[in-house]
């Protein structure tokens, strides 16, 4: 940063710059996600394409639909790279009428920009643009191939070779037409490809038809195809699939068993118990994980049951709490007589897992551990015995609901609000206002985002004073906006249209000081190293594509936000997910950002930021760390980075380790 702000201060020393200063008022446009009365539709037109094509970005993250014709002009600009950014802007938009103009576009000369209209149209979601994604696939095969092998290609390139047919897979994944994709992915009833993204989107589609493809996943020497496959032979399930997801068992790959011990849960099928029994001796305890998690939705004999309480006392409390998970669902009594013997699970996630799965069962015994769970000493417990209070009582459960609107944490008030919304409680909003007005005084953004959620559910002139407080005064944005779409849906007027105070302080020059580097300064990749338990992870910054987002994390960084803050989850083989400094999801840093999405897709070793719940367009501290390609992230999650080494220590990190510090190198 410190280099960043050193070139926009030289810059601004040296005179006016015309193109920093229309690309600094993109930002600012962009980031208030408002066109400013024709401002943005200007520098679509600018004579400088640097400009034009930051404002199509722009465009596509504001989302304005009066921008779409505007934007579409762009794609008869004479440079490709232009027009396939307009394509990328008006799938980000995902404004209907620019499906004519992108249909159109699947016919474009440049690979690239069909690539971006086809990414453009799965994004939108009309079901009926399968088939001219689909003609677009077929053209782009290369000619008299029965089988299309791929290995090392880079999704991250706009140079890629294979990016039209990678984009165009994942799009058909969107549309969910499986009778379309059928005619891509397979030829002649054999699988056309042998390549991740192709087993990507027949598992994504989940369709017995799509068998073939499937089984050829699961025999590549892709890892990650073997991986997909079994996932796509669990969502179609049976007794057929058994076999093959066994064989997987002894896969070298522990990424391929993972997939393999999940994908046997979702079957369902009791003769999937033994197998996923047998993955238990694994030395991973990434496999104990998924193994314990697919046994919770499998049937278990008593010795089977023997086996799994075996784990209640492991050393890794992820292990514990997926045993107890098992216990839960399969077997209460079992459970009780265990946990009559023990004393309460030191780690809070454990306590917290243990009374979400009674939550899910019937009887006394649930709602006694519930109500017990209640009297935890540590807050982060509490909500999850709301909501299983909630499930298991229904209205029953509002008085204790209710009292709980009064609780000293403001998740715990929040998450009683949540559960009082669900169940449709009349008369409220006060106790829910006076709730949030509590939370004001606590850096928590999601917490007021849940209170304001559960006030708009509410049509009382009670509820609408509330919300008119919230849209006007809340310096957080996320639950500004929320207050404010509420009031405007019940065509009420009390929204102030301004940014608010509170976030992190990010000046837009800095922000767009990479797109103007200077003569006799060297270009650099900032970076953030994040010391764990288990290693060190140095991630490399995003700061073309999500400038205000890497400036946020860099002064979180430095401040010492993040240090001594827990690991909150692991899915093993997915994903790591940290950054709230509480463990749990809550309690951010008492501001929110605008998404920053771009081009680069999500693969392996992606860091993003985590939308918020209920605003989809915002994030706040938390992250995720992808352990394979996560397509799915693609145009709906800021891409923060992605790590440059240490993806070994990210494949060991586990539940509740706790990150020691993080440091941040900017070049100098």
């Amino acid at each position: 940063m410190k280099l960043v702000c050193a070139i926009a201060s030289l810059a601004l020393a040296a005179g006016p710059n015309a193109r920093a200063l229309k690309l600094t008022r993109i930002v600012a446009l962009e980031q208030a996600r408002s066109a400013g009365s024709g401002e943005l539709e200007r520098y679509l037109s600018d004579s400088d394409a640097s400009v034009r094509r930051r404002a199509a970005l722009a465009a596509g993250r504001i989302g304005d639909p009066q921008q779409t014709v505007a934007v579409a002009n762009l794609l008869n600009d004479r440079q490709p790279e232009l027009r396939q950014m307009a394509a990328f802007a008006l799938g980000l938009a995902r404004d209907r009428g620019a499906i004519a103009p992108l249909r159109s576009a699947l016919s474009d000369a440049d690979p690239g920009v069909r690539a971006r209209a086809a990414e453009a149209l799965g994004r939108i979601g009309d079901p009926a643009t399968a088939e001219d994604v689909a003609r677009m696939l077929l053209a782009a095969l290369p000619r008299g191939a029965r089988l299309i092998t791929v290995r090392g290609d880079d999704p991250g390139s706009a140079a890629d070779p294979w990016l039209e047919l990678r984009l165009g897979l994942f799009a058909l994944a969107a549309l969910g037409d499986a009778r379309v994709a059928e005619r891509v992915l397979l030829l002649d009833g054999d699988a056309r490809f042998d390549w991740w993204a192709a087993a990507y989107t027949a598992s994504r589609l989940a369709s017995p038809s799509l068998r073939p493809m499937y089984l050829a996943a699961v025999h590549s020497s892709d890892p990650l195809s073997r991986a997909l496959g079994a996932r796509g032979l669990g969502a179609i399930g049976g007794a057929d699939v058994l076999p093959t997801l066994s064989a997987l068992m002894g896969d070298q790959d522990e990424s391929v068993v993972a997939h393999a011990v999940r994908a046997l849960g979702q079957v369902g099928d009791a003769r999937a118990t033994p197998i996923a029994i047998s993955a238990l001796a694994s030395s991973s305890s990434a496999v104990k994980q998924e193994a314990l998690m697919a046994l919770a939705r499998l049937p278990l004999d008593r010795a089977q049951r023997e086996q799994v309480v075996a784990y209640v006392g492991h050393s890794d409390p992820a292990l514990r709490a997926a045993a107890l998970g098992v216990l839960a669902r399969n077997d209460p009594e079992q459970l009780a007589l265990v946990l009559s013997g023990i004393d309460p699970d030191p780690a809070w996630f454990v306590r917290a897992a243990l009374v979400r799965a009674v939550g899910e069962a019937d009887g006394d015994f649930a709602l006694g551990l519930v109500f017990s769970a209640l009297r935890d000493g540590d807050a982060r417990v509490l909500p999850a015995a709301l909501r299983a209070l909630q499930r298991l009582k229904g209205k029953d459960a509002v008085d204790t609901l209710r009292k709980h609107l009064q609780h000293s944490d403001a998740a715990v008030r929040a998450s009683a609000a949540e559960a009082l919304s669900a169940l449709h409680v009349p008369g409220l909003a006060p106790a829910i206002c006076e709730a949030y007005q509590r939370t004001l005084v606590d850096p928590d953004c999601e917490a007021r985002l849940m209170l304001v959620s559960a006030l708009a559910s509410d049509a009382s002139d009670a509820a609408s004073a509330c919300l008119r407080v919230a849209a006007e005064r809340e310096v957080c944005l996320a639950v500004r906006e929320r207050a404010t779409a509420a009031l405007k849906q019940r065509g009420d007027v009390g929204a102030v249209e301004e940014l608010p105070a509170g976030r992190a302080f990010v000046d837009d020059r800095v922000a767009i000081a990479p797109f103007t580097p200077l003569s006799g300064l060297s270009l650099f990749t900032p970076r953030v190293f994040v010391h764990t338990p288990r290693g060190v992870i140095e991630i490399h910054l995003n700061i073309v594509d999500a400038p205000v987002a890497c400036a946020s994390f860099c002064w979180l960084a430095r401040r010492g936000f993040y240090d001594g803050t827990a690991i909150g989850d692991v899915l093993p083989g997915v994903a790591v997910w940290g950054g709230s400094p509480r463990g749990d999801s809550f309690g951010g840093p008492g501001f929110t950002l605008r998404s920053e999405i771009g081009e680069r897709p999500f693969g392996r070793g992606a860091v993003g930021l985590v939308p918020l719940a209920g605003a989809r367009d915002m994030a706040d501290s938390r992250f995720v760390i992808t352990l394979a390609p996560a397509p799915d992230m693609d145009g709906t999650t800021t891409l923060l980075g992605w790590v440059a080494s240490g993806m070994d220590v990210v494949g060991r990190l586990r539940a509740g380790d706790v990150i020691e510090k993080m440091e941040v190198w900017d070049g100098r």
